[in-house]
């Protein structure tokens, strides 16, 4: 808990309160005099690189690694523990280097050698010590022999392996250690084929679009709206927008798997040289996320993740508000390009020059959000907010200077509401534009990371989408579900398809959305299309000749036959089947026009498709 207990009378006065105001500065102002004096008052350390808390984890990956009973899991999970070692080890400390080398082992034993040979130079340059050096070495020059490098490159390193044999703990001649060598040589395994599916634009980019297909095309109504439809034919499958998210946060799960700045998945992932909590995939992403927002995120993160009210949506409003801060200078300059924006009359995507760019700050304010007057906006929101403004206020300069609770209670600039403001208002951005991406951490446990994409904006809503999106390695991509005709919109479900959630439920979640009675107009919703499971087959709603049925009857069989193929998720055999599969949705929609069990069975079979090649964590057993 972030605070002590409130007294149950204020509380209700102060709800009440909070109710009657407008603006999100008003409803902070509000919370921040009721909580603000409950707020815990000490400055709780964020925790620090322990070689204590390192040497823990290392042992425990070693005893993963050596278990004479193994679980089925146990590279990866040796593989994460030395990561965790990885990131509690001190810079420049010799436990960093015993963790890289020790990682660099079991990613020797999972035949990920490029990996291997990252963390064998990591560990390398971290101090490795001289008497272990032969061993690492010899792993380096098996590593180039694994992946054909240069033999020129391969005798060096077994030559830096031979120059510090003497430095050996246990004498070992150059005899012995040549027949070491020699025995791996031959037990040496080609390296593990992780490739993994990457969408592509099939013909060319966009003009108007970064990042869009030239299949699509900005459409603007009288109204000042925009909205995306097809220049041509679009087939089933073909992706029409391929981008970085605006910004993704990963579950606490997947902390030490998965890139903090892109989510993808990373086996030889490395720490930020503070936090105890994130890791990149490399040193470009922790120098993106360094120069986006992470230089301020890194002074706060390890006392935010501290609190169990701290989901993955709100610690993305936190990232995007720091990237914010960090583009335009500083608190006060964002207010003012925030307040120029919602001046404008036209409320459209804002162009740069001829070319629209999605994922910029200024067209992240131009998402609708879930307005202070709405009931979605609680209490426990600003709550919540006025905690995160404290964390801020004591552990950096955004507000103007550090300075404890008690002090910044006190505090007379109007820079503490500014800071509370916007992070409520970008909370309620957050929570009505976040996408989720399901994970399957090593456990086996499914959970959801959030990932904001501005380009949602351009897409008309329905429930019977033509459109679907899923996350390949640090991009995500959106690709046709079913065939759209030149001039047709490009349409997105945001409450779940009528193919498998009932009307009822996506009304229930689209409330929060909107004023209308009706939150949702699509056809499916009008005319109230059944889910798959009460669908009738094509047989008793279509007339077609006995021929076509015959024919369509062998796809539907070898549908049901992918099924199993589709579940177990194998790369190689979903890439054989996924074309045919393309062409035989395209084949339905072709002839049958009204819904029925066998078009919803092809819609979510192509889904499941596309999210089985996209799984973000692959498992190494």
């Amino acid at each position: 808990m972030y605070c002590k207990v409130f007294p149950d009378d204020d509380k209700i006065i102060a709800k009440r309160l909070f109710s009657q105001q407008t603006t999100f500065k008003d409803k902070f102002e509000v919370a921040w005099k009721f909580s603000a004096s409950y707020i815990n008052k000490s400055r709780n350390n964020q925790g620090s690189k322990s070689v204590v808390d390192s040497i823990r984890w290392r042992t425990t990956g070693n005893t993963e690694y050596t278990a004479t009973s193994k679980n089925e899991d146990y590279i990866s999970k040796s593989i994460e523990a030395y990561t965790k070692s990885i990131v509690f080890a001190p810079v420049g400390s010799e436990e960093l280097s015993l963790a890289y080398a020790n990682r660099s082992a079991v990613l020797f034993r999972a035949r990920l050698y490029e990996d291997c040979l990252l963390d064998i130079e990591r560990a390398l340059k971290s101090g490795y010590p001289d008497e272990l050096k032969t061993k690492l070495f010899l792993r380096q020059s098996l590593c180039f022999k694994a992946l054909k490098k240069s033999s020129d490159i391969e005798s060096s390193a077994l030559a830096s392996a031979t120059k510090w044999l003497p430095n050996l703990k246990k004498n070992i001649s150059n005899h012995e250690m040549f027949e070491k060598y020699t025995k791996m040589m031959n037990e040496l395994g080609k390296p593990r084929n992780i490739t993994t599916f990457s969408p592509e634009i099939k013909n060319n980019f966009s003009k108007d679009i970064t990042g869009a297909s030239d299949a699509i095309d900005l459409k603007k109504t009288s109204n000042n709206g925009q909205h995306i439809v097809a220049k041509r034919m679009i087939k089933s499958g073909e992706f029409i927008y391929i981008s970085e998210p605006f910004a993704a946060t990963v579950i606490n799960e997947l902390h030490f798997t998965n890139c903090w700045h892109c989510s993808r998945q990373t086996w030889a992932g490395i720490p930020c040289d503070n936090c105890l909590s994130i890791i990149y995939c490399s040193d470009i992403c922790q120098q993106k996320a360094w120069d986006s927002y992470h230089n301020l995120e890194c002074l706060v993160l390890g006392q935010l993740l501290k609190s169990d009210e701290m989901n993955t949506q709100t610690l993305l409003a936190v990232k995007i508000l720091l990237k914010a801060l960090n583009s335009v200078g500083g608190l006060i300059e964002l207010k003012k390009k925030i307040d120029n924006i919602d001046s404008m009359i036209n409320d459209g995507m804002i162009f740069t020059t001829d070319t629209l760019d999605v994922n910029t700050i200024d067209n992240f304010h131009r998402l609708d959000y879930i307005k202070p007057t709405s009931t979605e906006c609680k209490f426990e929101s600003a709550l919540l907010a006025v905690w995160i403004v404290t964390i801020f206020g004591q552990k950096t300069n955004v507000i103007g200077s550090k300075m404890a609770v008690a002090e910044l209670i006190d505090y007379k600039s109007k820079r503490k509401f500014i800071l509370g403001e916007l992070i409520l208002r970008y909370m309620m951005i957050v929570q009505l534009n976040t996408g989720f991406f399901t994970e399957i951490d090593f456990g086996g446990s499914v959970g959801q990371s959030s990932v904001l994409i501005p380009f949602c904006k351009l897409i008309k809503k329905s429930c019977d989408p033509n459109v679907y999106w899923n996350h390949f390695g640090s991009n995500v991509g959106f690709y046709a579900s079913k065939p759209i005709k030149q001039g047709k919109p490009i349409l997105l479900s945001t409450a779940g398809s009528y193919h498998m959630i009932p009307k009822i439920n996506r009304w229930i979640q689209l409330e929060p959305t909107t004023n209308d009675h009706v939150p949702c107009r699509c056809t499916a919703c009008f005319e109230s299309w059944p889910t798959i499971q009460s669908l009738k087959s094509y047989h008793d709603s279509t007339e077609l000749p006995t021929t076509m049925k015959t024919e369509f009857d062998d796809m539907m069989s070898d549908l049901n036959e992918w099924q199993k193929l589709i579940e177990e998720g194998d790369d190689d055999k979903l890439l054989e089947i996924k074309d045919e599969l393309i062409s035989m949705n395209d084949e339905f929609y072709r002839y049958i026009t009204v819904p029925c069990k066998e078009i919803s069975l092809l819609y979510l079979s192509l889904n499941k498709l596309y999210g089985r090649l996209c799984s973000v964590n692959k498992a190494l057993e």
